[in-house]
């Protein structure tokens, strides 16, 4: 099992003692120490009101924070969980995710996906009825452009031609791992993806989300089946990466955590092919998180 921290970030309003180089560095650093396999940013570039006044959150730009975790590090890989592909250009999504991977020393994991609010694909002018064409054929000019190969592509809304990316990433591929609990992003994932980032979605947020709806771990083991014999019906044979999580524990440093159960869950997300795990950290302050970070690496990483 490989663990990965989320930066304390899903909040609105933030708290402006973690909107620092000086904090996101800090954490990175806790979360290596810790044993920690990655850390991650979610991307919300223009989130509306109504959205964060129903339990939506502000976000950094990933890219860019990502590359102060990398600078602050030497060895934890740089996940966005996620990006929505069609709010970028591929070209443009390319060459950043090149670049960080390049200076990282290979390190970059592009969590990736569709994008589900309307609002903001409105504001960055995106089609969102276009949505899953836009992310279908961003990731094949991604793939293309990363190659450092020159590029002929005509497709529906993009046109490039003899044009190179340069530099290319240190990692060939990059790694993509896709979120969503659809059978089309099982189908992606099996077909073109290194990864797989199902989300717990309780069946009154799934129409929200726009995804499907996913609770229990019997739940989960009947997609991961889905995505195992599509990737068989395929003829894929390289392993693919499952990233979840556990909601049923606490959080460290909080009164509910409760890391014995937390073992004992990691074991039987383990048994149905789950390799990742977003650990569940809090924290008020940059020392709690800090603190609660050594703490899930001496109570949980150490035992792995």
């Amino acid at each position: 099992m490989k663990f990965s921290f989320g930066f304390p970030l899903m909040a609105h309003p933030q708290n402006p003692e973690f909107l620092t180089a000086e904090a996101i560095a800090e954490f990175a650093q806790a979360a290596e120490s810790a044993g920690f396999d990655s850390c991650s940013l979610t991307e919300h570039p223009l989130p509306s009101d109504p959205w964060l006044a129903s339990g939506g959150h502000d976000a950094l730009d990933p890219f860019v924070a990502l590359a102060v975790a990398a600078g602050a590090t030497t060895r934890l890989r740089l996940l966005t969980n996620l990006t929505p592909l069609p709010y970028r250009n591929p070209a443009i999504l390319a060459k950043t995710v090149a670049t960080l991977d390049r200076l990282s020393g290979g390190r970059a994991i592009l969590g990736a996906g569709v994008g589900y609010l309307e609002s903001e694909f409105d504001a960055v002018g995106v089609d969102f009825d276009q949505r899953n064409a836009l992310f279908d054929e961003s990731l094949e000019v991604l793939r293309l452009i990363w190659s450092g190969e020159t590029v002929n592509y005509q497709g529906l809304n993009f046109s490039i031609s003899n044009s190179t990316g340069l530099p290319t990433p240190v990692q060939a591929p990059v790694p993509v791992w896709i979120g969503g609990n659809s059978k089309l992003s099982r189908r992606r994932v099996a077909e073109r993806a290194q990864g797989w980032m199902p989300m717990p979605n309780p069946a009154a947020l799934a129409s929200r989300r726009r995804s499907a709806h996913l609770e229990t771990l019997d739940q989960l083991a009947d997609m991961i089946a889905y995505l195992r014999d599509h990737a068989a019906s395929v003829g894929r044979t390289e392993p693919i990466d499952i990233k979840y999580m556990d909601l049923e524990v606490g959080a460290v440093g909080t009164s509910g955590w409760n890391s014995e159960k937390h073992l004992e869950n990691i074991a039987a997300q383990a048994a149905i092919g789950v390799t990742g795990l977003s650990a569940p950290i809090a924290g008020d302050t940059r020392s709690q998180v800090v603190e609660a970070l050594q703490q899930y690496g001496e109570e949980i990483i150490a035992y792995r």
